[in-house]
């Protein structure tokens, strides 16, 4: 959760510049370090009292019996809910993601597994892409062609950019001029809708006519719902990167970074939490950090992620996960921009 209250200056000021110090060198600050990095140089005595409250507030933590003090994950959630709205990427890291991933156009397998690649690479952490799953695509055309012992193969186009077919078998035979009367219906009815709409315009058809008296709808119900057609499972997910985290200090110790590997191996769960992300309606990236992931073995993880869009549909996500020291100006920045320049991608080509 968000935490929304505010600091006196001083304080703000002394968080801020501890939070920075902190991901910039891994080790615990003091106040004598702070003292040198704030702009009007307050005594060592002032910022250890203010350091000591923001201890008391949660914010920050004293390691051992170090005389400094570690950001808590309220500390990193207070930097990044204060400073993050003025970060850019460099003109040059802008550059070097257009040259890796400009050429890709819509063909979408390739495009995440590269966007992937890409912000692993630019970010540091481990990348994450997640491709839409069946039914948040947008339909372009479907066909039906009969085959022998009541089989139909079935075709579908659909945004972005994939072709995908399948086998059914029913149990009441359909000749072909009614497959096609029933693919006419749904290109001309349905074309540019996400295909889990379809669906529920279905049902709402179906449950208006309380009866399948009529052959075509029956015909369509049949095709498009009770052969299963649409289906419930998670589009694929995409993990470059895990290697990166053995270079964080953070996860030196054996049992975190096994915790860490066995999530990424479960890719259900972080399938699940990325979907989680994207079912809120706020807008943009999103940052989980420590505590607030849901997956237990994340809560020494920040998690970012950011929508993936076709024109007025989200499709899909990218994202990144580091340890809660991570470079957030680098990592959110990169997230968004490339999220940004996928969605254009998919959309315009």
């Amino acid at each position: 959760m968000r935490d929304r209250g505010e600091l006196p200056r001083r304080e703000r000021d002394i968080l801020v510049a501890l939070v920075r110090q902190f991901i910039a060198t891994g080790a615990a600050v003091g106040s004598k370090t702070l003292a040198e990095k704030l702009p009007e140089a307050p005594s060592s005595a002032t910022i250890r009292s203010a350091m000591a409250n923001l201890e008391s507030l949660g914010y920050l933590s004293q390691p051992h019996t170090s005389a400094g003090r570690v950001p808590t994950d309220r500390a990193y959630r207070y930097y990044v809910d204060r400073t993050s709205s003025s970060w850019r990427l460099a003109p040059a890291t802008q550059a070097y993601i257009h040259e890796r991933l400009g050429a890709e156009g819509g063909a979408l397998e390739h495009m995440m597994s590269s966007a992937s690649r890409v912000l692993s690479e630019v970010s540091h952490n481990v990348g994450l892409a997640l491709a839409p799953a069946l039914e948040e695509k947008v339909l372009e055309h479907i066909k039906f062609l009969q085959l022998p012992d009541r089989r139909i193969l079935v075709v579908i186009v659909s945004k972005p950019d994939l072709v995908e077919s399948k086998v059914i078998r029913l149990e009441e035979g359909l000749s072909q001029q009614e497959l096609e009367r029933t693919a006419d219906f749904l290109n001309a009815e349905f074309c540019g809708w996400s295909l889990g709409a379809i669906r529920l315009e279905i049902f709402k058809r179906m449950e208006e006519e309380k009866i399948l008296a009529d052959r075509l709808l029956m015909n369509v119900a049949t095709l498009f719902m009770w052969s299963a057609l649409i289906s419930e499972a998670p589009g694929s997910l995409f993990v470059d990167g895990t290697a990166r985290m053995l270079d964080h200090v953070e996860f030196d110790d054996i049992c975190k970074i096994k915790d860490l590997l066995e999530t990424f191996e479960e890719k259900a769960k972080l399938v699940k939490i990325l979907s989680a992300c994207l079912s809120t309606r706020e807008a943009g990236v999103r940052i989980l950090i420590g505590r607030e992931n849901s997956e237990n073995r994340m809560h020494n993880c920040t998690l970012v992620v950011a929508p993936l869009h076709y024109r007025d549909h989200t499709v899909g996500a990218l994202g990144v996960v580091g340890p809660m020291r991570m470079e957030y100006e680098r990592a959110i920045s990169t997230v968004d921009y490339i999220a940004q320049l996928c969605s254009r991608l998919l959309s315009y080509n």
